[in-house]
């Protein structure tokens, strides 16, 4: 080598040092941000190699001796280490986790078992030769090993820019390049020398890593769970969304959380979630939790709903990460509160004083006025007993659903209803049996609604049939029939529409209270005509 080739190598040498020192200390300085630690000891390797590279230059070119016996060492020991921190940092970057699994620990030793042997190869006092082949044997493997553990960690860093179009491809070409330079260019060299290759490579490692480090935002968190969850999570979302590694520290917010938290979304990341949203200590964040807390937000306290769910990769157990979506549920709970008090009065407060009133009504001389009042009290009692049985059918939804034979519960209604000395003739088509797994006293209510509104709109004389059928598509069938007016097309409207108003709205809340059954219990409401000429309702129940 030329006094000028040397010289040139020590600059470059020099030059890669600064620049990959430069480029440490910005990860180090930022060590609490996810992947800060390990690309901070990838840079102190490639340091460490670009330092001890210098100085084996310079003793090269001057006459002073500023390489030591521990100068090589520590090269040595950098240029073999760096594949093994290259392949850390690339697993927790793209998000596959560092943790130990059977591959890696199978991996881990096949690098140990080489050097055992060759161990016991020496202290066995075998033959020169024998321990020259081992030793000989033990540095081909454990080269290859190595090469194996570069190769991998440098397909992971450039699968991340293939799969996922957001994606920088420079970005993924610098950080692939940076860490493959040193190594390729050692091999190929610029000169026929090994040395001058090396120093190219660091110095291009060095250019690369540096404007990688400053370009982009390596230490913010894992590129593959900001792009997935990014993939699955809108932006613009009216739910406040946040996604944070396995320790809790943040690693993306959207523009909704930190209008309703007070803050920054780029602010956030990097620091523990309870930090940001006052009132998440000791509340359960584990995949697959749900619930309702009470949060701090810029509106004061206000109740969230919030549920949690992995960010998983393209296989099964590959979750990098954790999405939490918190939901502004204030008014839908104060809602719920208000209608469960009105029902309470509605149903209890109000029908006391009710049969308060209908206790007097006796003692109205006038026959027809007292007929008048008991009469409008009775519907008022009735309707207080729909809002009770109403509140019972959306409560069922808290009970398990369990096997019950729908044949039986039809004939109890049937009989019921069909016992008096009444005119109305009720009867029942069925199978002997026929058993769904669902509510059973939603299915009672449902059909007693279904039966009772028929008697009333059907005449003087009604006839009425409930049949239950399965279906050739295994659906279970239940039909209320009577020869009566028939629903009205208004009503229909209205319950398909879901929706009442003061100027557009039902006679009663009966047909409501079937509707609300139904859906409570996962079927489907159909209107029809019977044989007769009457309604046909049927409930169609899925099995």
């Amino acid at each position: 080598m030329t006094p000028g080739d040397a010289a040139l190598a020590v600059g470059l040498d020099a030059a890669a040092a600064a620049l990959l020192g430069f480029a440490a200390w910005t990860a180090i300085r930022s060590r609490e941000k996810p992947s800060a630690v390990p690309f901070a000891a990838l840079l102190g390797t490639l340091t460490v190699w670009a330092l001890t590279t210098t100085v084996t230059e310079l003793s090269m070119l001057t006459t002073v001796p500023f390489s030591t016996s521990a100068v090589p060492a520590l090269q040595i020991g950098a240029i073999l280490l760096f594949p093994y921190v290259w392949m850390v940092y690339a697993l927790g970057y793209t998000g596959r986790g560092i943790g130990l699994t059977k591959w890696r620990i199978a991996l881990l030793l096949a690098l140990i078992a080489p050097l055992v042997a060759a161990g016991v190869a020496i202290f066995a006092e075998a033959g020169q030769d024998v321990v020259e082949e081992a030793l000989i044997g033990v540095v081909v493997i454990e080269l290859l090993l190595l090469l194996v553990l570069f190769t991998y960690g440098t397909y992971l860093v450039v699968d991340l820019g293939r799969t996922h179009d957001r994606v920088s491809k420079l970005h993924v070409a610098l950080l692939a390049g940076g860490g493959a330079a040193p190594y390729v260019l050692s091999v190929v060299g610029t000169s026929g020398t090994a040395a001058d290759g090396s120093s190219v490579g660091l110095f291009v490692a060095g250019v690369c890593l540096s404007v990688a480090a400053v370009r982009y935002p390596l230490l913010t968190g894992f590129p593959k769970t900001d792009y997935v969850a990014r993939e699955r999570v809108v932006e613009d979302l009216q739910e406040a969304v946040f996604v944070v590694d396995w320790d809790g520290r943040v690693l993306d917010a959207n523009e909704t959380a930190g209008r309703t938290f007070g803050g920054d979304p780029d602010a956030m990341v990097g620091a523990a979630l309870p930090a940001v949203v006052a009132g998440l200590d000791g509340v359960d964040l584990s995949a697959g939790a749900a619930g309702t807390t009470t949060l701090g937000t810029t509106r004061g306290r206000r109740q969230f709903q919030y549920s949690v769910s992995a960010v998983g990769g393209r296989r099964d157990g590959d979750a990098v990460a954790r999405t939490i979506l918190l939901r502004d549920v204030t008014d839908r709970e104060t809602r719920e509160q208000r209608l469960t008090v009105l029902n309470r009065v509605l149903r209890h407060n109000l029908r006391n004083e009710l049969d308060v009133v209908l206790a007097h009504a006796d003692r109205i001389d006038d026959d027809d006025t007292r007929t008048t009042v008991r009469d409008g009290i009775a519907e008022a009692v009735a309707l207080s007993t729909k809002a009770r049985d109403a509140e019972q059918i959306m409560t069922a939804r808290t009970e398990a659903p369990r096997p019950v034979d729908v044949v039986a519960v039809a004939a109890n209604v049937v009989d019921r209803h069909g016992d008096g000395d009444s005119a109305a003739a009720v009867t029942l088509q069925a199978p002997d049996e026929l058993v769904v797994t669902t509510h059973r006293s939603v299915v009672e209510r449902v059909l007693s609604e279904l039966v009772e509104n028929a008697l009333a709109h059907a005449g003087e004389a009604p006839t009425v049939v409930v049949a239950v059928a399965q279906h050739r598509d295994g659906a279970v069938e239940l039909t209320v029939a009577d020869d009566g007016p028939g629903v009205p097309e208004r009503e229909r409207r209205l319950i398909a529409d879901g929706t009442e108003s003061q100027l557009e709205h039902g006679s009663g809340i009966g047909l409501w209270l079937v509707n609300w059954g139904v859906v409570q219990l996962g079927g489907d409401l159909r209107f029809g005509e019977s044989d007769r000429g009457g309604a046909a309702v049927t409930v169609r129940l899925y099995r």
